[in-house]
């Protein structure tokens, strides 16, 4: 084993990135770094998935959204469905069509979710992002420290009417 120094603030992310994930510090930046853990595969896959090489190389936050949405739909399938049902009014972030997103709004601009029958509305700012993949996500059953870590990606400083206890520096 090697030690390395860093800021305090570089090691306070860390540690709330292997806290909230029961992970080891080693095993957050061998993730980072494309390496292969030495201890156990993460306890939550979602956050495998986000710091792997695949989601990292997503450059605008609209590639990210509709990623998570993508992964969100294949690994729940059902209650993703059931989500997309219960939208009942106001504006429809996501649906089955394109169609059904644009009637809601004819300024609406929507995308295919990748592997999915299902569209999203692409025009929201990062925040309403972050709040929707919050709803979602307590939707689906996660707990409140992925739904932080996950809608941190889109909104470090603005967290979704939670504790902001996991708030990370981007």
């Amino acid at each position: 084993m090697k030690t390395i120094e860093v800021r305090d603030e570089v090691y306070a992310a860390l540690q709330r990135l292997a806290t909230g994930f029961n992970r080891t510090p080693d095993e957050v930046l061998a993730s980072l770094l494309n390496l292969p853990a030495a201890g156990p595969a993460a306890t939550e896959p979602i956050a495998s998935f986000i710091l792997g090489h695949e989601f990292r190389a997503k450059f605008t936050d609209a590639d990210k959204y509709l990623a998570l949405l993508a992964w969100i739909a294949a690994q729940h399938p059902a209650e993703f469905s059931d989500f997309v049902f219960s939208q009942t009014s106001g504006r429809r972030y996501l649906g089955m069509t394109r169609e059904e997103i644009l009637e809601t709004c004819r300024h609406n601009q929507a995308r295919q979710i990748a592997g999915t029958h299902y569209w999203a509305i692409m025009n929201i700012d990062s925040a309403t992002k972050s709040r929707f993949l919050a709803r979602l996500l307590e939707y689906v059953g996660y707990r409140e420290n992925v739904i932080e870590f996950v809608c941190g990606l889109f909104s470090p400083r603005i967290m979704p009417r939670r504790n902001r206890f996991l708030a990370l520096v981007a």
